[in-house]
């Protein structure tokens, strides 16, 4: 009995492009799309050049390395306003910091009161809160800038970090509410049958855990609030 050796595998290379021939339309695919990359590029180095040119030099010439160099320019675009840039940064960081704290702190007691606690009407006043989403913010612009020029808080920081304070923003509250009811309920009741108190409970064991959310939200209001207070 004769055993026949297996058929040896052949691989077919005809049609296949050789390594060099790979390479050669690597180097090529590369060059075309450096090139495209620094054609793209141009209008903002040239921007960015121009910035450091003279004024009687900007749309003289199209090199992008200036004959002369100086930053005049943006010493005096910093300063050019009768308030300079500085000071609408930091107005804008005040705010922004205030506007978090605020935020944080009212909507988490807001969204704990609505996830833990148990008190007359909470349905009805969580479908309220609710609600306050529906409303564009073009319908309650006019009705607050009234309020705030009867409290006299126009040219203030007051209407812009106050309602934080408040539990002004009931998307957070929602958003809170929502990670709430996802901790375990069998942690209160390990609380109160040690003694803790619904404050305890708060402080102790639903803001370390919710640290995730409660940084989503300081997040988006800084986000947010530094925006609107920019655009004002």
């Amino acid at each position: 009995m004769t055993i026949n050796a297996p058929a040896k595998l052949t691989v077919v290379t005809e049609g296949m492009p050789s390594p060099l021939r790979r390479r050669t339309t690597s180097i090529i695919v590369h060059v075309l799309l450096i090139g495209a990359s620094i054609l793209m590029l141009y209008p903002l180095l040239w921007l960015l050049a121009a910035s450091f040119r003279p004024e009687n030099e900007i749309f003289t010439s199209a090199s992008i390395w200036p004959s002369s160099r100086s930053p005049d320019a943006y010493f005096r675009g910093w300063n050019g306003l009768r308030t300079g840039f500085g000071t609408f940064y930091l107005n804008s960081f005040i705010i922004s910091g205030l506007s978090v704290i605020g935020n944080v702190l009212a909507c988490s007691m807001a969204a704990f009161a609505f996830a833990r606690l148990n008190f007359k009407y909470k349905n009805f006043w969580f479908a309220m809160m609710l609600m306050t989403l529906m409303l564009p913010y073009r319908v309650t612009l006019i009705p607050q800038y009234v309020l705030f020029r009867q409290l006299g808080w126009v040219n203030t920081f007051l209407p812009l970090v106050v309602p934080k304070f408040l539990a002004a923003d009931g998307f957070f509250i929602f958003l809170m509410v929502q990670f709430f009811r996802g901790l375990p309920k069998e942690l209160d009741e390990a609380a109160q049958m040690d003694g803790c108190s619904p404050r305890r409970i708060y402080w102790r064991i639903i803001i370390p855990l919710s640290m995730p959310v409660l940084a989503t939200a300081a997040i988006f209001t800084f986000i947010w609030t530094g925006t609107i207070s920019s655009a004002r």
